[in-house]
This record gives C-alpha cells, sequence and structure tokens, in this order.
C-alpha cells in the first residue's frame, strides 16, 4: 500500500502515441507489433511521458497475449519490462495487464460480454500475470477491466503473487452502479489491493466513477481517463468529442479534490497534454 500512499502522475496513453510517431497501430496485435518490430521505439515513447512529467511508465505488455503470440508472448512480456525499465531512470514501472477482451475476446474490452466463467478468465490470465510478477516492474496494473467476474479473477491472482497492484475499471462497470458496487464489494476481501480506479472514460465518466469508488472503500485512488474522443470499434477510428463536454485538464482538479491521487491520460493523451496535466499536479489539492 505504501507505493501508493503519495501522489503520483501517470502516463499516457502509450499506443495513440505510437501511432503519433508515426506507427500503424491498427492491427489485432497493436502496440505490441511495434513492441515485436520496433522496440527502441516503446522505449522512446516512454521517454517522452518522462519528459512531460509522468512519474509511472506504463508497460507495452496490454495487448500481449498468449493467444495470439504463443511462447513468444513470454519474452515480450519480459521486454516491455525492460524497455519502460531503460527508460524510468529514478521513476516507476506499472506492468500492464490488460482485459481478455484486448486479445481472443475481439473488442469487448469496453462491454466485457465474453462469455466466459471466473474460473475461466482466471485461467486465462494466470499465466501472463506469472510472467509479469517475475520481472522488475515495481507494481502490476490491471487496467481497462469491464467485467466483475474478470476483476474477480484478477485480484485472485495478483494476491498470490509478491508485487504490490491496482485495479482499474472501465466500461461495462464504470457504467453501472450495481457493477461498481460488485467490485466494492470484492475489493474488500483482497486487502492487498494498493489502488483502485477507472481508465479509458471520459473526464466527467472518470469523475462520476471516483465519487462512487471514494465512498465505498478507503483504498488509494487512480483515474486515467482518455481524450473524450469515441473509439469506433467497427470502424476502427477515433471520432470527435462533443465540445461541450469537459476534457481531462478542466477536470484534473475536481478529480483530484474527489480523492485521486493516481492521476494520468489513457487514449490520445500524449506528452504534450500530460505536460500541461503536470503542471497543475504540482499544485496541491484544494482543502475542503
Amino acid at each position: 500500500m505504501a507505493l501508493f500512499d503519495a501522489p503520483l502522475l501517470l502516463d499516457g496513453g502509450l499506443g495513440t502515441h505510437l501511432e503519433t510517431r508515426g506507427h500503424d497501430i491498427s492491427g489485432p496485435l497493436w502496440s505490441a507489433r511495434i513492441l515485436r518490430e520496433v522496440p527502441e521505439e516503446i522505449q522512446a515513447a516512454h521517454a517522452d511521458f518522462f519528459a512531460a512529467g509522468a512519474q509511472v511508465a506504463t508497460t507495452a505488455s496490454y495487448q500481449v497475449t498468449f493467444d495470439a503470440l504463443g511462447e513468444e508472448a513470454e519474452s515480450l512480456l519480459r521486454r516491455s519490462v525492460s524497455l519502460a525499465r531503460a527508460a524510468a531512470g529514478k521513476h516507476l514501472v506499472a506492468a500492464s495487464i490488460g482485459p481478455y477482451g484486448a486479445g481472443p475476446g475481439e473488442g469487448t474490452d469496453y462491454d466485457g460480454a465474453y462469455d466466459l466463467s471466473r474460473s475461466e478468465l482466471h485461467r486465462w490470465h494466470a499465466r501472463r500475470v506469472a510472467v509479469l510478477a517475475d520481472t522488475d516492474a515495481d507494481f502490476l496494473l490491471a487496467e481497462t477491466i469491464p467485467n466483475v467476474d474478470e476483476a474477480a479473477a484478477l485480484l485472485e491472482l495478483l494476491s498470490d503473487q509478491p508485487k504490490p497492484f491496482a485495479l482499474s475499471i472501465t466500461g461495462a462497470i464504470a457504467e453501472s452502479p450495481t457493477k461498481l458496487e460488485q467490485v466494492l464489494e470484492l475489493v474488500s476481501a483482497f486487502p492487498r489491493l494498493g489502488a483502485l480506479g477507472v481508465n479509458c472514460v471520459s473526464a466527467p465518466e472518470a469523475f462520476r466513477v471516483v465519487e462512487a469508488l471514494y465512498k465505498g472503500t478507503d483504498k488509494p485512488l487512480l483515474a486515467y481517463p482518455n481524450s473524450g474522443e469515441i473509439w469506433d470499434h467497427g470502424a476502427r477510428e477515433w471520432r470527435r468529442a462533443d465540445c461541450d463536454v469537459p476534457g481531462l485538464i478542466d477536470t484534473a482538479s475536481a478529480l483530484r479534490e474527489a480523492g485521486v491521487t493516481l492521476l494520468g491520460g489513457c487514449c490520445r493523451v500524449g506528452p504534450d497534454l500530460l505536460c500541461q496535466l503536470a503542471y497543475d499536479f504540482e499544485k496541491p489539492p484544494k482543502e475542503e
């Protein structure tokens, strides 16, 4: 828990930043293809976020699965951590564990419609968690989790390994007060969980979820919203957000005042936007 007690500025969207650096991430491997073929670009992208003020690098392991990559997955998982570590210097490395939906779930990252049991999800995640736990990452981060059974399976696996860990939900869980309550009930059974939060939703949605989490747990809270743009999985493109919806920078102070101590950005939040966030992050949140 001590790792998460002090405020930390997380990084931004690694995959979409790689896209701005000129890489095609439209295929099924997403950023894992860059990890596999141009690993020096992963390290450079991490360095960009650290130069912008980030204190944590989230590894390029989100979409590295044994289903897609076979035995090569293990070496790529380890490579993702070593590249982040090489860029991190004195900063922290979070080993990313993406949801089933980002692998064989075929785009169900947000609706969590897997048709798999908790025990099946436990088996699917087990080897990836074990490999990442056997690296020099500072903590493991199960992120963009949209399914309550998946959250439960991951909490079980993460509790059985030695590193600190955090859980970040999204999509179908974030949208449902009932599912949020189910996650809060789960969390009470896993005292080693270091931080709980939400990612890859709009900033106002993140604020709403954080308010609910704050009322239901004393765990440190994290939030890393996306840019507010909407991903169209069918068309495989980002669509412009409603101009009336407040963005990450506009909402950052409110998120911190609502209890968030680990703050950052997700998809389409690049180093420029993170630099603005870092400037405001240095200011303490307002006291009530």
